[in-house]
């Protein structure tokens, strides 16, 4: 989903968490944002592929441009990121 459809979404009170995923090929952080009935919606470019933010902090910025909601972050490289 771009940018537009998800802020429609989250003004619809239908997503109610954002989560955050390390993506490990780019190396960089993918946004999916999630239903009540826990189905994921990534955040994705005109053409259907998924963003992917250099850092947390872009992808946490991201998600407040879309709407307040929760967000987990979800990281496979944990242990490194201390």
């Amino acid at each position: 989903m771009v940018l537009s459809e998800c802020r429609q979404l989250m003004a619809n009170n239908t997503i109610v968490e954002a989560r955050l995923v390390h993506d490990f090929l780019s190396a960089g952080w993918a946004i999916n944002f999630i239903d009540a009935e826990g189905n994921e919606y990534p955040l994705t470019d005109t053409y259907g592929v998924p963003c992917s933010y250099d850092s947390l902090k872009q992808a946490e910025e991201m998600v407040e441009q879309v709407g307040r909601c929760p967000h987990r972050v979800d990281s496979l490289f944990r242990f490194s990121e201390r």
